[in-house]
């Protein structure tokens, strides 16, 4: 992964990562990193005219992601907080309370729904609401612990189907909806609601 090396715009951070696909691609996180996705065989200078010839769309977008990021708050299941400044570690601080919430209800609906599950891991995972290993060890981001408590539940469901389907086949999304029908709403939650459950 390289960092940008001077490309005449107004953003912090441009990384670039070059792996084997056909075309270029960008889009920035939630951090406001512009991350381009660039073919290895491409040079560093069409990668250069690539984003001077997009660069009207970066500035539109990198001038909404920062005041997002500027007027972003912070929850705890869904609740806004105030006065965090006392915290030292943020973080730490919503692993705590995403262990004291995410472990006790996961194993409630695990044993209301018959599953059986190995551990249940508290991650810092950034691009994953959660996981479930061949091993059946299930793992949760922290992050999920600020938003609604639907939500929760339903990555815990999904994540708990994984346990019968390790895919997502039509099997495994017709388990889905049999233990919650509403699923789709809290989904498309998190897919448009997400970026706001970050530090």
């Amino acid at each position: 992964m390289e960092k940008e090396r001077g490309y005449n715009m107004q953003i912090p951070e441009i990384q670039i990562t070059k792996s084997w696909r056909k075309s270029i691609s960008m889009s920035f996180d939630t951090q406001g990193v512009l991350q381009v996705r660039a073919p290895k065989f491409m040079l560093s200078g069409q990668i250069d005219n690539f984003l001077l010839k997009n660069s009207a769309w970066i500035d539109k977008n990198f001038q909404k992601i920062t005041q997002r990021i500027k007027n972003k708050k912070k929850y705890l299941l869904w609740r806004e907080l105030q006065n965090l400044e006392t915290i030292s570690d943020l973080e730490q601080y919503f692993k705590q309370e995403a262990k004291k919430y995410i472990i006790p209800r996961c194993n409630e609906l695990a044993q209301k729904y018959w599953f059986t599950h190995a551990w249940i891991r508290i991650t810092s995972a950034a691009t994953r609401w959660g996981s479930c290993s061949s091993k059946k060890t299930l793992n949760f981001s922290y992050r999920l612990v600020m938003s609604p408590v639907e939500c929760i539940d339903y990555v815990i469901i999904h994540e708990l189907c994984h346990l019968r389907q390790m895919n997502h086949s039509t099997k495994f999304w017709k388990e889905v909806f049999s233990i919650m029908p509403s699923y789709k709403i809290y989904e498309n939650h998190l897919k448009n609601e997400g970026w706001k459950y970050t530090l």
